[in-house]
């Protein structure tokens, strides 16, 4: 049966020299695609399509996301052909976009959120609204990082006028909105619009801080 992977694991697969399959329709794959990975849609995953490939290299399956079966699919079939080292990237392209990890395809690095973002003012989660006083009469928010730069919350400017000794845990929005590094300049930009926003934070998949975006970025 395929072991199922994450993202660090499929890295230090392909570091090992592993194949990577794409079981999507070749469109998708024009669009956007892990680097390297071949495209065999599922429909045409056959003995004759996969015949030049190493049957006993590691060989990793993916998809679109998590909710996507087809990697599980395909990464069975390889067995029945008599792959004998297959594993299943569950989270798919997602999870590797999500990260912030780099793509080939039809969508430029240039037009993705990450590559638009810039570091915004941070403070650790023990700060009080005192240390970030001067930060927060600027125009972003400061964002608040736990270990791993994960976003613990944002404290938007109006927490200027808070007490001193304010804890910034206290003053700082949990809930703040956040984007992937992987969505499109055009794509944010029109979700900007809709949601009247001038700014947005960009983390990966896991809530680590890449930066922000302010809309006019986007232009």
């Amino acid at each position: 049966m395929p072991k199922v992977v994450d993202t660090s694991e499929v890295q230090e697969l392909l570091r090992r020299g592993a194949q990577l399959i794409e079981v999507l329709p070749s469109s998708a794959w024009q669009r956007e695609h892990v680097p390297g990975a071949r495209n065999v849609p599922l429909p045409q995953l056959r003995a004759d399509t996969v015949a030049d490939l190493d049957h006993g290299a590691p060989t990793v399956v993916y998809c679109y996301d998590h909710e996507c079966d087809l990697s599980a699919r395909g990464a069975a079939v390889l067995e029945q052909l008599g792959f004998t080292e297959v594993y299943d990237y569950a989270g798919s392209k997602t999870a590797w976009l999500g990260e912030g990890l780099p793509a080939d395809g039809d969508v430029a690095a240039s037009d993705r959120a990450g590559a638009r973002a810039t570091w915004p003012p941070t403070c650790p989660p023990h700060a009080t609204i005192d240390d970030i006083v001067s930060d927060l009469r600027g125009d972003l928010p400061v964002v608040v990082l736990g270990d791993g730069d994960v976003v613990l919350g944002a404290v938007h400017p109006a927490g200027v006028g808070l007490p001193p000794s304010t804890p910034v845990l206290r003053a700082a929005d949990p809930g703040t909105a956040t984007v992937r590094p992987s969505i499109t300049r055009s794509e944010l930009a029109r979700s900007m619009d809709d949601g009247g926003q001038r700014h947005v934070i960009v983390t990966t998949s896991h809530g680590r801080l890449i930066g922000v975006v302010r809309r006019s970025d986007l232009d």
